[in-house]
């Protein structure tokens, strides 16, 4: 007598693939703490540990910084491409480097790192708190011209 074994199917969508990871109710833990705020967080490398179980359903990530330029204007931006290895399905979206002085590498810095989480998160539906955005959003010492990506005249 034979026995049928019960297996899982791997999604082949990137539809079915998000819902698998998301019956987990995976979240980043938040392992950092803010001193000024005195609250926790989760760090970029929590919430990349979160979003990296998503490979058991064949999700994978990249994030790039990127930038686009109309005339002398221009935004810079992370772009999250969350890809579904098994069916080649991709879904991507841009977030906006914040900083309000983009010419301070620490404080662009903040914003990148700030962008990439918040990013990851959305992407992949993981629950997020408040942190570093805070350095992104301090008032620089000269004024930055911020637009609007959606008001085509401000390009």
């Amino acid at each position: 007598m034979t026995t049928k074994k019960e297996t899982k199917s791997e999604p082949k969508t990137m539809a079915q693939a998000l819902l698998e990871f998301q019956k987990l109710s995976i979240s980043a833990s938040k392992d950092s703490k803010n001193p000024h705020f005195r609250n926790n967080y989760a760090s970029l490398e929590a919430v990349i540990s979160a979003a990296n179980q998503a490979t058991q359903f064949g999700i994978c990530f990249t994030q790039e910084i990127d930038f686009e330029f109309h005339g002398d204007t221009g935004m810079t931006f992370v772009r999250t491409v969350l890809i579904h290895a098994p069916s080649g399905e991709q879904r991507e979206s841009r977030t906006p480097i914040r900083s309000k002085d983009p010419s301070d590498p620490q404080k662009m810095g903040s914003g990148i790192t700030y962008a990439k989480r918040y990013g990851l998160q959305s992407s992949l539906g993981l629950p997020s708190e408040d942190d570093d955005g805070n350095d992104a959003s301090k008032t620089p010492k000269n004024n930055v011209k911020h637009i609007d990506p959606n008001d085509e005249g401000a390009w």
